[in-house]
Formats: C-alpha cells, structure tokens, sequence
C-alpha cells in the first residue's frame, strides 16, 4: 500500500459523499467514530451514518492533507471545509488516526470540531 494515494483514495470517496465506497475501506467488523459522536460499529451501519451525514450536507472537501505511518497505524492531518445547503460554509482542521487491520481500516477516529457545522 502506498501511503499517499490510499489516503488520497478515502479521501476522494468523502468529498464525493459516496459512503459506500467509504465504508469499502473498513473492514467489516470495524469502528468509526466521528467527533463527540458514540463509536459505530460494522462497515453498514458505518455506511448508514456516513451517509446520513453526506446527506446533511450539500458538500465537503479536504485539503491540506498530511499523512505518516507507524506500524499499523495511519495518521492524516488537514482541513475539512463543509458546504452547508444553505450555501454558507465552515473549514476547520481535523486530524484522523486509522488503526490498520490487514490494509484496510479497523479502527477510524476522526478529531474534529464540528460544533458549528450545524448552528445557523
């Protein structure tokens, strides 16, 4: 696997909002956990909740992405811009840690504060 084009391969599923292609990434039986959100468990019902959220918005996009790797873990720092349907948008930095389980993701952790995404 190479780093960089993995990480830009899940990224490019989010900011197409295609969760399926998302949650292709997870392994079947793998967590997700978005912000202060309770952890998800499984790739469906992480495809259910991603996609619920992709739905919540009328886009999102990621740039800035840095990335390293130490044993089996996968590190990626960068800034979410979140395009709301009301037109109006809000960019904040995230950082992610995606625990790896045989090349694919067991364990996805995104840290980001997304408090405002929805006040307006």
């Amino acid at each position: 696997m190479e780093l960089n084009k993995y990480v830009a391969e899940v990224f490019q599923s989010i900011d197409r909002m295609d969760a399926s292609k998302f949650a292709s990434f997870i392994t079947p039986e793998g967590c997700f956990r978005y912000a202060n959100n309770p952890a998800i468990e499984g790739n469906k019902a992480i495809e259910t909740f991603v996609g619920g959220l992709f739905q919540s918005l009328k886009g999102i996009s990621h740039s800035n992405l840095e990335s390293w790797q130490a044993s089996e873990a996968i590190f990626v720092n960068g800034t979410v811009s979140y395009l709301r349907h009301n037109d109006t948008k809000l960019a904040v930095p995230f950082s992610c840690t995606w625990k790896m389980l045989n090349g694919s993701i067991d364990e996805y952790l995104i840290f980001v504060d997304s408090s405002e995404l929805f006040q307006q």
